[in-house]
């Protein structure tokens, strides 16, 4: 489906956005996948943690990879933009390891729960680095990367309630 979304809040250093679906139906907002939030902070013991990423191919349109915390940043970076003026991205970020295809920007990173028995949002990934990782160090034509940078919702956790409950 093609539903209008409009910004709801815009985190900026954090690098995540919060979107509400606008004149829809509720029959077809009720046919959208979702999965509840985990506002954890994570650390480099935690297991069964995965990447939710879109996929040109298959029948599913999506890939979920497993993905691996291997530290904590202390980010900072400057964004360029010539539209709305430069902002800046900071705060802690997950250093992840696993498969990341290129454009894979705003992809949650899901936290299995043994104990609730399902999946729960933590993180989405960012672009928000200029030191993201590539295979051969070799970006140039290269659009599958071994590292990614996320964004703990640990960092929104206020905001995020204020609008959603």
């Amino acid at each position: 489906f093609l539903l209008e979304v409009e910004l709801v809040e815009a985190f900026y250093g954090a690098d995540i956005a919060l979107y509400k679906i606008v004149d829809a139906p509720q029959e077809i907002i009720d046919r959208i996948p979702s999965v509840e939030l985990n506002f954890d902070f994570l650390d480099e013991s935690a297991e069964k943690f995965y990447c939710l990423q879109s996929s040109p191919s298959g029948p599913t349109g999506r890939l979920l990879n497993e993905a691996r915390i291997e530290g904590m940043l202390d980010h900072f970076g400057i964004f360029q933009d010539e539209v709305g003026g430069n902002y800046l991205f900071e705060g802690y970020r997950y250093l992840v390891k696993g498969y990341f295809r290129f454009g894979s920007s705003g992809a949650p990173y899901l936290h299995y729960d043994t104990e609730s028995n399902r999946f729960l949002a933590n993180a989405v990934q960012s672009e928000a680095s200029g030191i993201q990782l590539s295979i051969k160090n070799d970006r140039e034509g290269n659009f599958q990367y071994i590292n990614a940078i996320a964004s703990p919702l640990y960092i929104v956790k206020d905001g995020l309630k204020r609008h959603i409950g």
